[in-house]
């Protein structure tokens, strides 16, 4: 799996301790917070090993050179999204034991939020997806792609603690028609193109990523490419981040694209996965953050992997974002057209969708490693021919998934996530037009992670309440809106909308697949795949970590 080292920074060590979440990247909070109401029911159970944790914790402050404990033994975590937000690297004035003595503290804070289980969390995150024939959960594609008998439903989820696999379910019976799962440990997003299924994945062993190429029709290997491992040497003098990560692929007229943390953009032939041409953007996912000392000076608190949107391609030209540059670059040639940056450092873009020449994408800014952090985000209009800017539009909550634009309108998140043991967070789902005016908004008591799901003139999200006391879910909602903003429906269901097309939703709670009719509100059918993976103490921990439907 992709593990990054966590970072604390001194001179609010206690805060941090305290309330962990409020200085993670968004994904990491998400991923804290779902860990912690799974876990809270079994903390007494396992006070006796935490108590033993913070013992070795108190050997640490008084032996400054025993080694930092950097990883849980057995305890793989997995999440989903194109954006895979890392708190990568540790900011310290004083050098040796006591940054041993920090990576011990995090370490602390994992085992503690755990509580002792080897649970593998998989969390799906449900943002998708306009009129396009391959929907999935993830950022929302911008080109449309050819079908040829590979219409199905395509899903990954983990085999085992280590391993995912990805498989094709008939479309009409829903049946399992076969299973990849001999290949590179962590699968990330399957791009079905013809009779083609493209994919990314991670070699853990050797932090190398790759591309593939697979039947569609029978998930056999067509090719597979190692991409060459790249890592960077992190702030402070913390362990290396691994930058060769890949985004998902992109195909276009023949070629695919990837684009990997440290700003290359890679094309290959899309027949035989041969390499065509590299481009560096001079950006990079690792980003440096930092604090205030107490002289008031600005210090290298340490640095942030803030993973960019996946590429798209319109009219010939591959348009991608990283931090805060984004660019355009002949898809062809792989020479560039234009490139462009914030002016604000902090910002970072996470997400590009380009619609009739114009690109929509989205900005929040990074972490400020406090509470009294700023959330300020905007959400932007460009001309794809230039990257002028036609109108920003700013918020006062961070926006930290790309927009949806589907029917005349523009539909994005702007989010308070969850800091503290007893709030649900805040968040407000928007439509604005195509010249950046609000139409509608919905506002809610809870922190609303992803992007909405967009299709056929609707809008869904989904939300839980919990009691922190416990980690039990209290409520849940799922909410199908029309166009105009008017509530077409609610229902009590824990279920995170996937995709709405033909007059059906689609939507995943755990290991299921549920779909409804969008007028009469009834299941039209719903089915139950992958592995049931049983922790320690007993939990059913497996989730459908990709779900694509292919009609």
């Amino acid at each position: 799996m992709k593990r990054d080292d966590t970072s604390f920074i001194p001179e609010q060590l206690d805060e941090q301790i305290e309330h962990p979440v409020e200085w993670l990247a968004p994904d990491d909070q998400q991923l804290i917070y779902d860990l912690h109401n799974a876990h809270q029911a079994y903390e007494h159970a396992n006070a006796q090993s935490l108590n033993h944790v913070w013992g070795r914790l108190e050997q640490a402050r008084q032996q400054p050179s025993m080694h930092a404990v950097k990883t849980v033994p057995n305890v793989a975590l997995k999440r989903n999204s194109a954006m895979q937000h890392k708190l990568s690297s540790s900011g310290s004035s004083q050098e040796g034991g006591f940054k041993r003595t920090l990576n011990l503290i995090a370490a602390v804070i994992v085992v503690a939020v755990l509580a002792g289980s080897a649970l593998l969390l998989f969390s799906a995150v449900s943002r998708n997806h306009t009129a396009h024939n391959n929907t999935v959960i993830g950022e929302p594609q911008a080109t449309s792609t050819p079908i040829v008998n590979s219409s199905g439903i395509y899903i990954t989820y983990p085999t085992n603690w280590y391993h995912t696999a990805l498989s094709k379910l008939d479309a009409q019976t829903h049946k399992p028609l076969w299973i990849y799962k001999d290949g590179p440990a962590e699968i990330g997003t399957p791009v079905i193109y013809g009779d083609v299924i493209y994919l990314d994945a991670m070699d853990e062993q050797t932090s190398q990523a790759h591309l593939l190429a697979l039947d569609a029709n029978t998930g056999k290997e067509i090719w597979n490419v190692a991409l060459k491992a790249v890592s960077a040497k992190g702030e402070n003098g913390s362990s290396p981040s691994n930058m060769g990560v890949i985004t998902a692929p992109v195909v276009s007229d023949g070629q695919v694209y990837v684009m990997n943390r440290a700003g290359t953009i890679f094309s290959f032939e899309a027949k035989t996965g041969k390499a065509n041409w590299t481009y560096e953007t001079g950006a990079s996912a690792l980003v440096k953050q930092y604090y205030t000392d107490a002289n008031g000076k600005k210090q290298v608190a340490g640095s942030t992997i803030y993973d960019g949107g996946t590429p798209v391609v319109a009219d010939g030209i591959l348009y991608g974002a990283l931090h805060n540059t984004y660019f355009a670059i002949n898809a062809k040639t792989g020479k560039l057209v234009w490139s462009l940056n914030l002016a604000e450092q902090d910002q970072i873009f996470n997400g590009v969708q380009v619609v009739d020449g114009t690109i929509y994408t989205a900005s929040y800014i990074a972490s400020g490693h406090n509470a009294a952090m700023s959330l300020q985000s905007y959400i932007y209009a460009f001309k794809a021919s230039d990257g002028t800017q036609i109108w920003k539009y700013p918020t006062q909550k961070w926006v930290t998934s790309g927009p949806v634009v589907s029917d005349g309108r523009v539909y994005f998140i702007e989010r308070i996530p969850n800091m503290t043991d007893t709030s649900n967070g805040q968040s407000t789902l928007h439509a604005l037009d195509l010249q950046g005016h609000e139409s509608w908004h919905k506002d809610y008591t809870i922190d609303i992670a992803g992007s909405p799901t967009v299709g056929d003139g609707y809008v869904s999200v989904n939300m839980n309440t919990y009691d922190h006391t416990n980690g039990h879910i209290l409520t849940h909602a799922l909410y199908v809106y029309d166009a105009a903003g008017n509530q077409v429906w609610k229902k009590d269901v824990d279920a995170s909308p996937i995709a709405i097309q033909n007059g059906v939703l689609y939507t995943a709670s755990g290991r299921q697949i549920v779909v409804f009719d969008i007028k009469s509100q009834k299941v039209q059918w719903s089915g139950q795949y992958g592995v049931d993976l049983v922790d320690k103490m007993g939990n059913h921990s497996s989730r459908l970590l990709e779900v694509i439907i292919v009609p």
